[in-house]
């Protein structure tokens, strides 16, 4: 078994912590995504797993095994950095063997694994090239290949789709499923970006200051999000959240009174004030009537939808229509109580949800 198990990890750099009592566990052959913003402290928990970075106090187990002292060429893993990292003197071959090479791998077993890897990422008709005659995105495929002939039993990805345009991601993204779902590692994948993790992740770990927001697989953090930072960070355009005193059975939103129906009155429970959220793609739109008037200050279009902000009290919120919608400067909002949020005003915390 290829288990990770991190045991109250952390991780300081002279007087700065950056991981903080970390404790979590990577079933084998799991596609796991760290996310969050700049600084959270994702990179920092990938390389102690491939032996970059030493850990200043805990445990780390990989395969059942205490690594803390386990050389980097030691823990038999493959990783893929955000930089190609090709050796542009040699061919795109060599580049790939270079590895099985300086393990004494056998030669037929070397041509074997290529080819093999090759044919995955469709790089046989550049085998005999040079890095500087690929594009980008063949470049990347090359670092992936070099990966993927060592059929180590960990594959780390530290954002390695950062150089690619929004066409290659989506590409890449289908292709290093494809590669896990092959031969199975236990694959570790770091990102800040949304949508790779959505898509590539059996499960999330989603990270603020390096303390974990939520782990859970990708519905469950869109549709349940644990906390207020993990409902904005997850969803484009983010979930509006509104501060909103409660008074009876009504909330009041921008001094406007509005009933809440029996059952989230119920999980709201004694709370004076609360935080309201709902998504953008799940706000109802109307010309004539509903629940709240709003002011439409401007309108993007992107063609398969449109986004309209509006100004809502001293809140700038966003909601987002089928690009067939009419809208008049004027809107009335209809709240969709199947689908919105409650948090806690001062924890931040989601209160849950009516059964």
């Amino acid at each position: 078994m290829n288990e990770i198990i991190f045991k109250n990890v952390y991780k300081n750099y002279g007087h700065v912590e950056v991981i903080k009592d970390l404790n979590l566990t990577i079933p084998s052959g799991l596609r796991l995504v760290l996310l969050g913003p700049s600084g959270c402290g994702k990179t920092t928990i990938l390389r102690m797993i491939a032996g970059l970075e030493e850990i200043t106090s805990g445990d780390l187990f990989m395969g059942g095994t205490r690594v803390n002292d386990l050389e980097p060429g030691d823990r038999n893993v493959s990783m893929v950095f955000q930089n190609y990292a090709l050796y542009p003197h040699m061919t795109i071959e060599d580049n790939i063997l270079f590895g099985l090479q300086v393990a004494k791998v056998p030669k037929s077993e070397q041509q074997e694994q290529l080819y093999w890897a090759l044919e995955i990422l469709e790089l046989t008709p550049y085998v005999k090239r040079y890095p500087k005659e690929l594009s980008g995105g063949q470049r990347q495929r090359v670092a992936l290949c070099r990966s993927l002939v060592k059929k180590s039993p960990y594959l780390l990805l530290d954002e390695p789709l950062s150089n690619l345009d929004a066409q290659l991601r989506t590409s890449a993204r289908a292709e290093l499923v494809k590669i896990h779902e092959v031969y199975n590692p236990t694959f570790v994948y770091v990102t800040h970006d949304q949508v790779e993790a959505m898509t590539i992740g059996h499960k999330i770990v989603v990270l603020d200051k390096s303390i974990i927001q939520q782990f859970d697989v990708p519905d469950n953090i869109y549709n349940k999000p644990n906390n207020v930072f993990v409902a904005k960070f997850i969803g484009s355009p983010s979930m509006n959240i509104i501060e909103a005193p409660i008074e009876g059975e009504s909330i009041i939103i921008d001094g406007i009174r509005v009933k809440v129906p029996t059952n989230w009155r119920e999980k709201v429970g004694e709370r004076s004030k609360i935080k309201f959220g709902v998504r953008p793609e799940h706000v109802i739109l109307d010309t004539t009537h509903g629940d709240l008037k709003l002011k439409s200050d401007f309108v993007e279009n992107h063609g398969n939808r449109k986004c309209i902000s509006f100004r809502f009290g001293s809140q700038q919120l966003m909601a987002t229509t089928e690009p067939e919608f009419n809208f008049s400067e004027d809107l009335y909002l209809k709240i969709p109580w199947q689908r919105i949020h409650f948090f806690d005003n001062e924890s931040n915390i989601n209160i849950g949800y009516p059964n």
